[in-house]
């Protein structure tokens, strides 16, 4: 994976090793599916990446040595973004040779990747590679939320619509995914290529497959563009789509996270999750079992804009706790409590596993119940924003399939100066982030 900056250039240089009795043409194109023809891209330049120039050849090469470079311009005013892939085309005769280059406008210090893979140290799980071509196939689909949302499915694309590829869609179908509109003094604001990470790891459901243990490999793709939002111009929107494959390795070990005697960088909870973590502490009658809850009647969130609830930014909630089993079978919490060590503060919580989770939608519903038995796992809200540089200890007494558990562990969080962000959006009429 190649990397330019705005402003920057690549250069790709091709050389002949041997001298051909036959001449070899060498060229490039773009593997983008609108330009391909293979998709309907109204409107779509297809001659060209967007904000990057491409130029070089077609190059006719016979003897050893001879070469042929292409170079990628990035523009000044670039929006990062990517993977872009292209494909060098070797032709010789009736024979063809195809070679991918990806490129990445990155946004941040930090790449998703490393993100991913600084939370699984956390957890002594084993770093996961990442695969360009998939990272492409995300930026595909993220494209093709960006320009049919809000009229696109979970996980999925309706493959009848515009921008939408077999490609984007596998990418989609494989993991996570998140949309963020944002704009901020009449000024698009776009998420930099790390904060993504940071909001699947603060919601409870997202997390459990990103601190897999038999996760192999995970690929970052963003799309970003500057495009009205409903009658709004200007708004920045940024689509990011995180395809993983796993191995079928068993998990080496149950995971608590936070992780015993580790730190962590995120403090908060804010706004929503598909499924919701918090439609059952918001109506805890309607499972088949309550939730654990510390506290009645506390609010957890808003109902403002229908369903799923979702929590504010000026009344977050605490980084929520998590136990992943890997036993597979029905989950529930007995007993939970998260105190604050160095003055003995509870910090009021709602714990379910799977027999004590609801929310409103059939569809979530059922695939919040159907992970947290997969996991043998359970989830722990609490209502208030952790403190940084406190520590804290968390109890939990469940059964999971059938058989009864108890943890005690402690953890800390980081101090204020060294939280990584999660950035606060406006009011929603403004723009805001939609759950993973």
């Amino acid at each position: 994976m190649h990397r330019a900056l705005p402003g920057e250039s690549l250069t790709l240089t091709v050389q002949l090793k041997e001298a051909q009795t036959e001449p070899v043409t060498v060229r490039l194109q773009l593997a983008d599916p609108c330009a391909k023809g293979t998709a309907n891209c109204p409107g779509w330049d297809s001659s060209r990446y967007p904000y990057v120039d491409h130029s070089g050849g077609p190059y006719t090469l016979s003897q050893a040595g001879e070469s042929g470079t292409f170079t990628f311009s990035v523009s000044p005013d670039a929006i990062p973004q990517g993977p872009y892939k292209y494909e060098v085309v070797v032709e010789r005769g009736d024979k063809t040779w195809v070679h991918p280059f990806y490129l990445r406008i990155p946004l941040g210090e930090r790449s998703a990747i490393e993100a991913l893979n600084m939370w699984r140290s956390l957890a002594d799980l084993p770093p996961v590679r990442e695969d360009p071509e998939w990272a492409f196939k995300a930026w595909l689909h993220g494209r093709y939320r960006v320009y049919n949302y809000p009229n696109v499915p979970p996980h999925d694309e309706y493959l009848d619509q515009p921008f939408a590829t077999p490609e984007g869609r596998e990418a989609g179908q494989r993991g996570n995914e998140y949309i963020f509109i944002q704009k901020s003094n009449g000024q698009p604001v776009f998420k930099n290529d790390e904060e993504p990470i940071s909001w699947w790891i603060a919601a409870p459901f997202h997390r459990f497959p990103l601190i897999y243990s038999a996760l192999q490999m995970a690929s970052a793709g963003t799309y970003r563009e500057v495009k009205d939002y409903m009658s709004y111009p200007g708004y920045g929107w940024s689509s990011s789509t995180l395809p993983a494959i796993y191995s079928q390795d068993s998990p080496s070990h149950e995971i608590l996270f936070p992780p015993p005697a580790k730190t962590i960088p995120l403090n908060r909870f804010m706004y929503g999750e598909n499924p919701s973590p918090i439609s059952v502490c918001m109506n805890p009658d309607q499972a088949q079992k309550r939730p654990f809850l510390t506290q009645e009647g506390l609010v957890w969130g808003k109902y403002d804009y229908g369903y799923p609830p979702y929590v504010p930014s000026s009344s977050p909630l605490g980084f929520p706790i998590t136990v992943a089993t890997y036993v597979r079978g029905d989950t529930e919490v007995l007993e939970a409590r998260l105190v604050r060590l160095s003055d003995g503060a509870v910090n009021p919580i709602c714990a379910y596993g799977s027999l004590q989770y609801w929310e409103e939608r059939e569809f979530w519903r059922d695939r919040a119940i159907n992970g947290l038995r997969a996991y043998g796992a359970l989830v722990v809200i609490p209502h208030e924003v952790l403190t940084p540089g406190e520590e804290y200890e968390v109890y939990i007494r469940a059964t999971i399939a059938g058989q009864s558990r108890e943890w005690t562990w402690r953890f800390r969080v980081a101090p204020q100066d060294q939280l990584v962000p999660l950035r606060l959006a406006p009011a929603r009429w403004e723009g805001w982030e939609e759950g993973p």
